[in-house]
């Protein structure tokens, strides 16, 4: 899942996310221990500023939620209820932004200090822009919930900081299928919401992100900056080439790209990449081979998926060849991932 040089036992979600997601929660009579079940997460350790969360962890709290809200339509409710302030720094600093598109472009930059599971990029066309966003999460409905919490939350933000809240995108595009509770969109939208798109995106008119911010105020935000930046250093090393390769294999989780196609990705020839991978200790068929083992682990360990299907999501039509490669890789059978509780 995911990741570029990250695990997915690091600590590296922000505690005010999960903080965020108890309190939508609550509203809807659902428990804080409800929430963290089976996570190790004490509802006290939400308090401290300092602290954070795994993927693993996160995952786990998003299943817990997505199985207990009722009426569905989560991750429109936590998308409204998040504010800039529970971005830490990069909050602080996009406040002080001058204007949508500083703000768009410094949050694109320092994303990973939030959440590195997702990236975003805006294409630019004349009259319009397209803010584009893609999640890195495998399971579908978690997946869903990400792109449903991005559309809502960069809406209602991007109201707050211009102080707009009469603002409106031209369309908003969501790459899944409409759900039973898709009506909720009604009340953050007037524009048309379309499903079953090739990306999730918000359509915006070209003028949007030169809308001055309220708070701007260029000293404050090249502080503020200044401080992203050591923050993510301090994060880990930047992204290097096994990292590149890992994070292109895990963006269309299922639809690997062959050594050929993932060269051209990296604007190489198959050649030098298979060089500069050997000089580094590995190979394209390691890093699929590591790949694919994480994401089984994964989904038999997060998921009820049949293995047939968790066959198919990591690139095996056939389960016996994918039962071979699994034991190849872990020396163990799928279920015992999945019976280890």
């Amino acid at each position: 899942m995911i990741r570029g040089t990250w695990s997915l036992t690091d600590p590296l979600v922000p505690v005010n996310v999960p903080a965020t997601m108890i309190r939508v929660g609550e509203h809807k009579d659902i428990s804080p221990e409800t929430i963290l079940a089976n996570t190790g997460v004490d509802v006290e350790i939400l308090g401290d500023p300092a602290a954070r969360l795994s993927f693993q962890q996160m995952m786990i709290i998003c299943e817990n939620l997505l199985t207990s809200y009722p009426d569905g339509g989560f991750g429109i409710d936590l998308g409204a209820a998040i504010n800039i302030n529970q971005f830490g720094m990069l909050g602080y600093a996009i406040l002080s932004c001058k204007d949508l598109r500083s703000a768009l472009a410094l949050g694109m930059q320092y994303h990973t200090l939030v959440n590195p599971a997702f990236t975003f990029d805006v294409n630019h066309y004349d009259d319009r822009l397209e803010v584009c966003f893609t999640s890195h999460i495998p399971f579908e409905h978690i997946y869903r919930m990400t792109c449903e919490v991005f559309v809502i939350s960069f809406t209602c933000l991007s109201r707050f900081l211009t102080g707009r809240p009469d603002l409106q995108p031209i369309e908003i595009h969501l790459n899944h299928p409409e759900q039973p509770y898709s009506a909720k969109y009604q009340e953050y939208f007037e524009c048309p919401v379309l499903f079953d798109q090739p990306r999730t995106q918000l359509v915006v008119g070209a003028d949007m992100l030169d809308m001055p911010l309220m708070m701007a105020d260029q000293a404050t935000a090249a502080m503020a900056e200044k401080q992203c930046a050591e923050i993510l250093s301090r994060m880990g090393p930047k992204e290097g080439l096994i990292a590149k390769v890992r994070r292109i294999m895990l963006s269309e989780p299922g639809n690997f790209p062959s050594v050929e196609e993932l060269a051209k990705e990296l604007a190489t020839s198959t050649r030098t990449l298979s060089r500069s991978l050997q000089d580094l200790g590995t190979s394209y068929q390691k890093l699929l081979d590591e790949v694919r083992k994480e994401m089984a682990i994964e989904y038999l360990r997060n998921s009820s998926l049949p293995i047939e299907e968790v066959a198919q999501l990591v690139g095996y039509n056939d389960p016996s060849n994918f039962r071979k490669a699994f034991r190849r890789w872990t020396s163990n059978v799928p279920s015992y991932y999945r019976n280890e509780d």
